[in-house]
């Protein structure tokens, strides 16, 4: 890492968008992204992972401020690791109202834990179910 950058300064974050295709809900209205979050968005994606989606960080679409919120797997394309800068991204992380330990931090190793994340993120989007249990068994070892 770059001697200039202290710790608080950057983060490793795993991130992604909202799809920009439009699909039916279960009441046939067509829509576009999620209740939170437009189509297209750029979401920070969290370590807590639920049977029915992820759980997000993100511009919100009708405030201009970052909102926490649940999102299916199914609405999220393009999972991928990358630094972060911005310092309402991460105050926001630093004060979280859930747990502190679910975002990365500015070390190799969390580097290394983030793509292992967004690989099996992946994973668990193309289908594979073990992937989701790899994870819970991780979770259960490395924080029960």
């Amino acid at each position: 890492m770059n001697k200039m950058i202290k710790p608080g300064m950057m983060k490793y974050c795993v991130v992604a968008n909202i799809k920009s295709d439009s699909y039916c809900d279960k009441n046939g209205f067509i829509r576009y992204g999620t209740k939170v979050f437009p189509a297209g968005r750029k979401i920070y994606l969290s370590r807590r992972l639920w049977k029915n989606g992820v759980v997000a960080m993100g511009l919100n679409r009708y405030k201009s401020r970052y909102d926490t919120d649940t999102v299916p797997l199914d609405l999220v394309e393009n999972i991928r690791v990358t630094r972060t800068f911005k310092p309402s991204i991460l105050i926001k992380m630093g004060f979280c109202d859930e747990y502190i330990d679910m975002w990365w931090s500015h070390r190799a190793e969390d580097f290394k834990r983030a793509q292992e994340y967004a690989e099996m993120l992946n994973c668990i989007k193309n289908g594979d179910i073990t992937a989701f249990d790899r994870y819970f068994d991780e979770v259960m070892v490395n924080y029960c």
